[in-house]
């Protein structure tokens, strides 16, 4: 609900300034007139107008004129971003940027922008950041062209624009064909994700904006749809839905099946190709999804009654996408290395466990003897040998000996111990530092992930990663916390760390 009240305010804007896209300026009252363009900029609820017979942007409240479309007073250009490289609709950050570009091109007044689009899809945040500003851009016509082929959220990207051109040999459709180094279904995962369902209400209020077929424009991001053309009794023809048409209405054609499979390892080209809505150029322009056949984009401009126009490139996508797929690799990256520390604390507990189990349960033999080596029974003598000899109290003594107290040594103990081979200690400290090490990883890699949406691989998610983290989290926590009481009572005992004392990752 809450999108579609979204949706609906975007297209509702819409509607409202269309009348902004013009060029001669007639005030209501006053009959001032000045040629010149509109911005998207507002400053205190006055909208920017550049008043070209002052050569200055002019605070104005757009209400207050009467707007005449005439192209005086714009830039003798036409603006040209390129939306042809995948990664714009798989990067939010870069959809942004793109957004943006079309927004600051648009203030510069020139006669229109051309949007060339050509990709396999992408993620739906993406496609709706850049849809939404082609639609609120009402200050400069925004034309799309099909060079190749605009599939799922990249044709949904040209609906949006006010005119749709496609050369003869492309096409448009809900999925495009796989490239050589991805397997079908990881194709369909990234391209024409499921997730693109969600925006079944926004795909449609475009359709109604720009007057395109809805029941065509869902099937771009929606597999399931069967859809026929029919005659109704009055002569005109309509799309609906395969399970819809009613008993009055004529079969004229089967536009597309639509496809039952769900996407799987197994899944192919064979369960998609000729079920889902895939049309050429001609067919497109026949069913009034594309409005005219342009074999190159220079000749867009003479299409549009625009001649001598000067083809402007708009720089800045380019860039975001080179940051886009260095970050997606420093991604990768990350992801590898967490593998080889999760690998390597598997192997690492397993060996823990085994010891401290070991430790826990091993027995010992104690040998006790009366003595040590050399020891005699019996008790010392001590021998005085002449008359001026003294005893201990100072008594002279002859030469004779008595028996004093035994030998007091300590008695003799051999203990024969099972321990491991490998000190726990080692291992321990190898098991919480590898622990210390995925930890930091794994935060390092969510930090890259939030800083660039989608640069995930598709069988990954940011929740998933999260959850992993915690556990290794955790179970550094219960390392830290542990201190086993083992019976050998030689053995040192794991050092324990107080919690609050960690270092930080």
């Amino acid at each position: 609900m809450k999108r579609w009240i979204k949706t609906s305010g975007v297209i509702f804007l819409s509607v409202l300034l269309s009348s902004a896209m013009a060029d001669t300026f007639k005030h209501k009252e006053s009959g001032e007139v000045f040629s010149g363009f509109s911005t998207q900029k507002v400053v205190a609820n006055k909208t920017l107008v550049y008043n070209s017979d002052e050569s200055k942007m002019t605070p104005v409240v757009l209400s207050d004129y009467d707007i005449t479309s005439d192209s005086k007073g714009r830039r003798n250009t036409v603006s040209l971003l390129l939306l042809n490289q995948p990664e714009i609709l798989l990067s939010d950050t870069v959809a942004k940027t793109a957004a943006a570009a079309i927004i600051s091109t648009s203030n510069k007044g020139p006669q229109a922008i051309i949007l060339q689009i050509d990709g396999p899809g992408g993620r739906g945040e993406s496609m709706e950041i850049i849809a939404d500003a082609v639609s609120q851009t009402t200050n400069c016509p925004v034309i799309a062209y099909i060079s190749e082929g605009a599939y799922s959220a990249a044709a949904v990207v040209a609906l949006a624009c006010d005119k749709i051109y496609i050369k003869s040999t492309a096409a448009i459709g809900a999925v495009g064909p796989a490239s050589s180094d991805q397997s079908y279904e990881e194709h369909l995962s990234i391209y024409n994700s499921d997730s693109l369902l969600n925006y079944n209400h926004f795909v449609t209020a475009l359709a109604r904006q720009r007057n395109r077929p809805e029941l065509l424009a869902k099937a771009l991001i929606d597999r399931r749809i069967s859809i026929v053309e029919v005659a109704n009794i009055d002569g005109s023809r309509a799309f609906v839905g395969k399970d819809d048409r009613q008993p009055t209405q004529t079969l004229l054609r089967t536009v597309c099946e639509g496809m039952s499979t769900e996407i799987s390892a197994t899944i192919s080209p064979a369960d998609v190709v000729g079920k889902v809505l895939d049309l050429t150029a001609k067919n497109a322009i026949e069913l009034g999804l594309t409005d005219a056949a342009v074999e190159s984009v220079r000749n867009i401009p003479a299409a549009m009654g625009l001649t001598d126009m000067k083809l402007t490139p708009v720089p800045g996508v380019e860039k975001a996408v080179k940051k886009y797929n260095a970050a997606r690799r420093n991604i990768a990256d990350g992801l590898f290395r967490i593998e080889q520390y999760e690998a390597d604390i598997e192997i690492l507990s397993d060996q823990f466990s085994t010891i401290d189990n070991q430790l826990q349960t091993s027995t010992q033999t104690r040998e006790v003897s009366r003595g040590e080596a050399g020891y005699r029974s019996g008790r010392s003598r001590t021998t005085y040998f002449s008359d001026y000899e003294q005893d201990a109290d100072g008594i002279a003594r002859s030469g004779r000996s008595r028996n004093t107290d035994r030998y007091n040594y300590p008695r003799q103990q051999r203990v024969t111990t099972e321990e491991p081979r490998v000190n726990i200690e080692a291992v321990y400290g190898q098991l919480t530092t590898a622990l210390r090490d995925v930890v930091r990883e794994y935060r390092r890699v969510l930090n890259l992930v939030d800083r660039w949406p989608g640069g995930l691989p598709s069988r990954v998610t940011k929740t998933m990663l999260q959850k992993d983290m915690d556990s290794a989290d955790a179970e550094l926590d219960r390392l830290y916390r542990y201190q086993p009481v083992y019976p050998v009572q030689e053995q040192r005992q794991i050092p324990r760390r107080h919690p609050g004392n960690r270092r930080p990752y």
